[in-house]
This record gives structure tokens, C-alpha cells and sequence, in this order.
């Protein structure tokens, strides 16, 4: 029999394409499962069905729940970088920032991730191979926007006086916090954003 014959008998596309477009499914459908129903409530006999697909075949692209959580903070991290490039894209660094944030809070796709993140750092707290891949995609997104903050800075955006570093860093924890936020219900989001971005604005912006 030849390898395509058992790798379609297995579930497992032989295509590499084919194998990417089934992966990124079972990582949305794991998506939607944990935001409804947390890490651990989560059984994978229910991703399987979310992602109509048998539980062996899942196993062969995500050996375990752990599997899918760290392949989803990779997820993050692209999606993150992804909008740092538009935010160096924007005409004013602190503008770009305030519209990015103002869409998210609205996207029920960053709402149920904000919800993800609170469950992801839980996770990493007790489980080192998790918290090694978190830390490591937290730098990989502090090097890209310590560049978009650079960029800011050469532009006159930015008083070159801030340390990027620095500034980033800050700008990080408060949109952890921002995030955290918008998990619980009641809270006016484009109230919180505009005060966020305003505060960094007043901090950072030249005199």
C-alpha cells in the first residue's frame, strides 16, 4: 500500500497543504472549545467533534490538550505580530494603537482569545513547557514592537528621550490588564481603551 493510501486510511492528508488547512481547523475548533469551556473542561473527544474529525486523527496532529495550548500561544503571537505590522503601517503611532484596540474589543474572536491568555498564564504558572513557549513568544512580540516603537521615535511620535524598552514593556502590561478586563461583563471597553492609549500618550508623546 502505498504512504498516500495509509495516510488517507489514517485521516492524515498527504498533502502538505491539505495538512496545514486540517491543522488550522482543529486549531480554531480548539479555540471555540476552550473559550466556552476552559482548558480543562475540554476533552478532546469534543474538539474532534467541533473539528469533524475522529479522535485518532487528532492525536496525529495534536498528540495532547498541551499539544493544542502551545500551537494556540504561537497562534496569538502571529496574530499579535501581525497587528504590530499595521500599527508601524499607521500614520501616528498613538491613533493606530487607539483604532487596533477599539477593533479588538469589538472582534468576539479577541474577546474569547483575552479569555484564553487569562487560562495560558494559569497553565504556564504550573506547567514549564508551557511558561518556556510563553516567555519565549512574549519576547519574540517585545522585539517587534520595541521596533515599532523605534519607528515611532524617528518619526517625532515618541520623545527620544523614552527607552523603547521601557515603553514597551509598560505598553504590554497594560494591555494585559486591558485584556483581562474585557473577559468580565459591564465594563465600557472604548472607555478603557481611550483612557489606556491617553495615558501612554501623555507619557511618551514630545512636549
Amino acid at each position: 500500500m502505498s504512504k498516500s493510501n495509509i495516510a488517507a486510511r489514517r485521516g492524515r492528508p498527504a498533502d502538505p497543504q491539505a495538512r496545514a488547512k486540517r491543522r488550522s481547523q482543529i486549531l480554531e475548533a480548539a479555540h471555540r472549545c476552550f473559550a466556552r469551556k476552559g482548558f480543562h473542561l475540554t476533552t478532546t473527544a469534543e474538539i474532534s467533534a467541533e473539528a469533524e474529525i475522529s479522535v485518532a486523527g487528532l492525536y496525529q496532529y495534536f498528540p495532547s490538550k498541551d499539544d493544542l495550548i502551545l500551537a494556540l500561544i504561537e497562534l496569538d503571537l502571529a496574530e499579535s505580530v501581525g497587528l504590530i505590522e499595521v500599527l508601524m503601517a499607521s500614520e501616528n503611532f498613538f491613533d493606530g494603537a487607539e483604532s487596533i484596540l477599539l477593533l479588538a474589543m469589538q472582534d468576539e474572536r479577541q474577546q474569547a482569545m483575552s479569555r484564553l491568555r487569562l487560562e495560558i498564564i494559569a497553565e504556564a504558572s504550573r506547567k514549564p513547557e508551557i511558561a518556556e513557549i510563553a516567555i519565549s513568544c512574549d519576547q519574540r512580540f517585545t522585539t517587534a514592537m520595541v521596533r515599532a516603537v523605534t519607528l515611532a521615535q524617528a518619526k517625532g511620535q515618541i520623545a527620544s528621550s523614552v527607552d523603547p524598552y521601557e515603553l514597551t514593556i509598560a505598553f504590554n502590561c497594560i494591555m494585559d490588564g486591558l485584556f483581562g478586563r474585557i473577559c468580565l461583563p459591564g465594563y465600557a471597553r472604548a472607555q478603557l481603551v481611550t483612557a489606556c492609549v491617553d495615558m501612554m500618550r501623555r507619557a511618551a508623546v514630545p512636549i
